[in-house]
């Protein structure tokens, strides 16, 4: 049998403050949130390709191909999670699919209870095959924030 392979998304957001990771808590999860993703169609020609289509259907945010930043792998027993990281201030009229941080009911897909952005130092359970990947991305998130730090205390 074939390993099941699903590919997404894990869309960041830079404030004053802090970083936010967007999450949802799919239709048929009690507590546990992972990132916005699916498994390859018979049309996508590539992980990126499914990763898109996939962020699409369950956001309703499309994002251009040139803004899909560094990819994220976990192997597990039943599917294997590829994530790529993209940065929100890509996406044109971003604020206008969140209120609160939460994306608007209008463009949430029916197989997402919920889908939020999330303060990285404080983020809900995750779904255990996402959970290696998350600590690799929460990594790049570190670094890519005290790279933006170094820049701002530069004279």
């Amino acid at each position: 049998m074939k390993k099941i392979k699903a590919y997404g998304i894990a869309l960041y957001l830079n404030t004053t403050k802090t970083t936010k990771l967007l999450l949802c808590k799919s239709i048929n999860s009690k507590s546990k949130w992972g990132f916005l993703k699916g498994v390859k169609h018979p049309l996508d020609k590539t992980p990126k390709d499914t990763a898109r289509r996939e962020f699409k259907e369950e956001s309703n945010i499309n994002i251009k191909q040139k803004y899909i930043g560094k990819y994220f792998y976990q192997k597990n027993n039943y599917k294997d999670i590829g994530i790529y990281l993209v940065d929100s201030t890509n996406i044109e009229d971003i604020n206008s699919f969140f209120k609160d941080n939460i994306l608007l009911k209008k463009y949430n897909s029916d197989e997402n209870s919920e889908v939020k952005f999330f303060n990285i130092n404080n983020l809900p359970k995750i779904k255990n095959n996402q959970s290696k990947i998350l600590d690799d991305i929460l990594l790049e998130l570190n670094n890519l924030q005290g790279k933006k730090n170094e820049k701002s205390t530069k004279i």
